[in-house]
């Protein structure tokens, strides 16, 4: 990239600029004024830019603590955050129009810091945490904390004893939280460490004098927020710590930040690792221990959830999925990546290596039960969610008592006659529950889901009437391949017959379904309805097979739809 077009034509803009060599690489200097500063804004060269220019602040510990910048642990230069760089789309065709732009932006932050104090002030505060995570250099991952409230308490913090997962974490909880009640998932975790724990605490700040520039400044910012606790706080956390000796401490602060509730803290380790003394808390002192800034995040389903897209509301929410296959599989572990708090699986089979490209677990789940797997799995992946494994049927769980204590039923078991003895027995005994029937066809055509609500217009009846003679049919009228035809494969025997469909069409089904339950649960929908998505007619017709009329007639692809048919005997009574 030609650089001097580039020097010329910010010089042609008025600025200063020049070329330089910093820490032995090729760079461009521009200096700025803005009021009595002089800044230095230096560039390193680069072969091609791919996203916006980068501009850095020379000797920044000059200047008052900037908001949107990052000093730099090893040279004295600081970032600016003048835009998330890969995100502006830039015009690298033209670099010097894309040098002036950036160069401008940066000139624009810095004015603003350096003549609107209070707008910086609260900027730095806004965005306290980014600023305190830039000091964090710690040889372990992040610091997992459960937390009751912000007040003070006493920490037990045990360290990582792993290079992956969460035993690669710090992990932290209250001296006497209930974990096994609370959070059983925790727990489980903790119990696995081996070493004692070391002692930390909660201090809750009142707010925020000072951003530190540097891992130096800790020490003093420590200090001088110590003086900021309530009076009771500050003399229940000097008197408790100075009869303690340790050789590590932990500090964790909270404060309500414009940004929200912020968490974060600060590790004592003393130099010598057999040596225990108290906690340092004169300035003098601090020569004998090394401080580390921490980023502490919460082990908090109330923030995980949320930040995850996932819903806190349907933590209380009861679903009973029967039939664990390739679409029930992902259905259970969708569901659960929603936030759903109960889920109880329903199935008899096991996973066999034929399901090993299909189902949702892996081979290392061969021969387990398919229910049993899937609560291993999910259970591990997403801390709060209660699953129930059951090896059974559908047709065990004709039951209204049951029933009725689950918010919805899903089947997934692809047995359109078993589905129409199940849905007669919850008409007939005046079943609560709402049910979802869903299946795919094969070859990749689609896959079908219908939400049955009590009380509603519109039933699994109504996807059954015969289109010629508006009468109770034995397949569904959603159905995108006709019937009475062979549409097994077998590749070793009659036992050996299968539905052929990818995992993708299984994974289209299972979204599909979830996004109507989701919807039922959360009272989006009210009223009984339908969804189906359409697939490529492609294989179907590879293999000489015959679509329906409404196959090439649907346009409404993933739309949900009513589920009334003005023909069913059952709704229109």
């Amino acid at each position: 990239m030609n650089y001097q077009i580039i020097i010329q034509h910010l010089q042609s803009c008025g600025y200063s600029v020049s070329t330089a060599n910093v820490f032995a690489r090729d760079a461009i200097e521009v200096k700025v004024s803005i009021g009595s500063y002089v800044i230095t804004l230096i560039h390193f060269e680069v072969d091609e830019i791919t996203s916006m220019p980068v501009f850095y602040l020379k000797d920044p510990q000059q200047f008052p603590r900037l908001a949107h910048t990052t000093s730099s642990k090893d040279f004295n230069l600081a970032s600016l955050c003048v835009n998330v760089t890969d995100s502006v789309s830039i015009n690298y065709e033209v670099p010097k129009i894309a040098f002036e732009d950036s160069l401008r932006k940066h000139i624009e932050l810095l004015k603003k810091c350096l003549t609107d104090l209070t707008w910086n002030k609260d900027e730095l505060l806004r965005e306290f945490l980014a600023s305190w995570y830039s000091l964090t250099d710690t040889k372990f991952n992040d610091i997992i904390c459960v937390v009751e409230s912000p007040e003070f308490c006493i920490l037990k913090v045990y360290a990582p004893e792993g290079k992956w997962g969460l035993k690669s974490c710090v992990l932290v909880h209250p001296e006497n939280y209930d974990l096994k009640t609370k959070e059983p998932f925790f727990r489980i975790q903790v119990a696995e460490r081996k070493t004692q724990p070391d002692l930390g605490c909660i201090l809750p700040l009142p707010s925020i004098t000072s951003i530190p520039w540097t891992v130096s400044d800790l020490p003093q910012w420590f200090l001088d927020h110590i003086e900021l606790l309530n009076p009771e706080i500050k003399e229940l956390f000097l008197t408790t710590f100075a009869q303690i000796r340790k050789n590590i401490f932990w500090v964790i602060f909270h404060i309500d930040t414009p940004s929200g509730k912020s968490w974060f803290g600060l590790k004592f380790q003393h130099k010598k690792s057999r040596v225990n003394k108290s906690l340092p808390v004169k300035l003098e002192n601090f020569s004998e221990w090394n401080i580390e800034a921490c980023s502490i995040k919460l082990f908090d389903k109330s923030s995980l959830i949320p930040r995850g897209g996932a819903f806190c509301d349907l933590q209380d929410k009861r679903v009973l999925l029967v039939g664990c296959g390739s679409v029930g599989g992902y259905i259970a572990d969708q569901l659960a990546s929603c936030g759903l708090g109960n889920l109880t699986l329903v199935d008899s089979d096991t996973i066999s290596i034929e399901n090993t490209y299909r189902h949702y677990l892996s081979i290392d789940y061969l021969n387990w039960g398919k229910t049993t797997g899937l609560r291993v799995k999910i259970s591990t992946k997403y801390p709060w969610i209660n699953i129930k494994p059951v090896n059974g049927c559908l047709l065990n769980f004709r039951n209204v008592s049951i029933l009725n204590s689950f918010d919805l039923v899903i089947i997934a078991i692809g047995s359109p006659t078993k589905e129409r003895i199940f849905h007669d027995y919850c008409i007939k005994n005046d079943v609560e529950t709402a049910v979802i029937n869903t299946w795919t066809e094969g070859y990749g055509v689609g896959g079908h889901t219908v939400l049955d609500i009590p009380e509603q217009k519109g039933c699994l009846r109504c996807a059954y009437v015969d289109n010629e003679n508006l009468c109770r049919g034995l397949v569904s009228n959603l159905n995108f391949l006709k019937p009475n035809q062979d549409l097994t494969r077998n590749l070793s025997g009659c036992g050996n017959a299968f539905l052929p469909y990818s995992n993708l069409s299984a994974i289209q089904t299972a979204s599909i379904t979830t996004d109507l339950a989701l919807k039922f649960l959360q009272s989006k929908i009210k009223d009984s309805s339908k969804v189906s998505w359409k697939g490529s007619d492609i294989e179907a017709l590879n293999e000489n097979l015959e679509l329906t009329d409404r196959y090439y007639a649907f346009s409404k692809s993933l739309l949900i739809t009513p589920l009334l048919n003005p023909e069913c005997d059952i709704c229109n009574e």
